[in-house]
């Protein structure tokens, strides 16, 4: 069989016949899709996705697949892969748009911040919300130079994947639970 290069092909992909019903179900699965992503992705919790949102997590996972799918597959064609991101950036504009709005609304879909520690004592059962394990709590006090959570007052575990420190005071910082790796504590 001979190759040809078809224009009507690559544009409109092996469907190159389809209806304009066909192109409006691209809009349907698209949204389908983008809401179930960013449900999923709220699910996973904070530290699984790191320093971006559930939304962004969405927007570059749905962006490189409608973008790679027509770069592979013949019988995707462009415009429905450019549909798809069109769609998908719209969406994540008014998705931006309502939560701005709406923050009752964002911080159920976004969450917020979670507290782990409080007067020098780590909460554990906020812990077992499954975002963040004991572990990578003192994996991320380490990395800000907290040697013992008897420094800390309060800490609160960000929605970006972060943890805020609210240092105690010098006078008030005592010993508790250490930090460091290898302590028969952690």
């Amino acid at each position: 069989m001979e190759y040809q290069f078809e224009l009507s092909r690559i544009l409109l992909g092996e469907a190159e016949t389809a209806h304009w019903a066909f192109y409006l179900e691209v809009v349907l699965r698209t949204l389908v899709m983008y809401l179930y992503t960013i449900f999923l992705a709220r699910m996973v919790g904070q530290g699984a996705i790191g320093q971006i949102g559930p939304f962004e997590f969405v927007l570059v996972v749905a962006i490189g697949s409608a973008a790679g799918d027509p770069m592979f597959y013949p019988e995707v064609g462009l415009l429905q892969g450019i549909l798809v991101i069109t769609v998908v950036i719209v969406l994540h504009r008014a998705t931006g748009f309502v939560l701005q709005r709406n923050k009752a609304l964002e911080t159920r879909i976004e969450g917020g911040p979670l507290c782990v520690i409080e007067q020098g004592a780590v909460l554990e059962h906020k812990l077992g919300s499954g975002s963040l394990t004991e572990r990578e709590l003192f994996t991320l006090l380490r990395q800000e130079g907290v040697r013992d959570i008897g420094e800390v007052e309060v800490a609160f575990f960000e929605t970006n994947g972060r943890l805020s420190i609210f240092r105690r005071p010098a006078a008030k910082r005592r010993k508790v639970r250490t930090t460091m790796p290898g302590s028969e504590e952690e």
